[in-house]
């Protein structure tokens, strides 16, 4: 694939983020009270994972955060450090989703998947645990605890949603475009 052909689908990828990003705030029961959600927006940026290559997918993560940030749609943070573990590094490590995907079954789909979200929902609870702790002390249990019982939910949810979703937008795609 050409290089001008991987910048446009990278673009049409990320734009289809922020416009899901965006809609999302208007869905109540995705948001939760204090930041993070069930993110619909992750879908197009693991599907540009496997379709276009871990490469392309980290770029289209790193766009993709870069522009939620610029538009003000990541609004809680209170240090770089909680920042980069809560915003940058998740938008980034989407993308790796399809580092063991050979293009064969879609068992290297799933696979890829669950070890993004693992991966993901691992520093938001580091974050939770290390940056927000609500009246504990800082990496504590009890921070440790919160932190599981606020991320895991959603994170789990959105790892359901992305498991039963991008295997048939890939599944439909493999025959036209991959």
């Amino acid at each position: 694939m050409k290089k001008n052909q991987r910048l446009v689908f990278i673009s049409i990828y990320c734009a289809l983020a922020l416009v899901l990003d965006y809609v999302k705030t208007f869905i109540p029961f995705l948001n939760m009270p204090s930041g993070g959600s069930i993110n619909i927006a992750l879908i197009p940026v693991v599907v540009c994972s496997f379709h276009l290559g871990c490469f392309d997918g980290i770029m289209c993560g790193l766009l993709w955060w870069l522009i939620t940030s610029v538009l003000g749609l990541n609004p809680y943070y209170i240090s770089i450090g909680q920042y980069i573990i809560d915003y940058i590094i998740p938008s980034m490590i989407v993308g790796i989703s399809s580092i063991f995907y050979s293009k064969k079954n879609l068992f290297e789909i799933e696979i890829g998947i669950l070890l993004m979200m693992f991966v993901r929902t691992l520093c938001l609870i580091i974050s939770g645990a290390v940056f927000w702790p609500s009246g504990v002390a800082s990496n504590s249990i009890q921070a440790w605890s919160v932190s599981f019982a606020y991320n895991f939910p959603y994170c789990f949810i959105s790892l359901i949603m992305l498991e039963i979703i991008v295997p048939i937008i890939i599944s439909r795609l493999k025959n036209r475009v991959l």
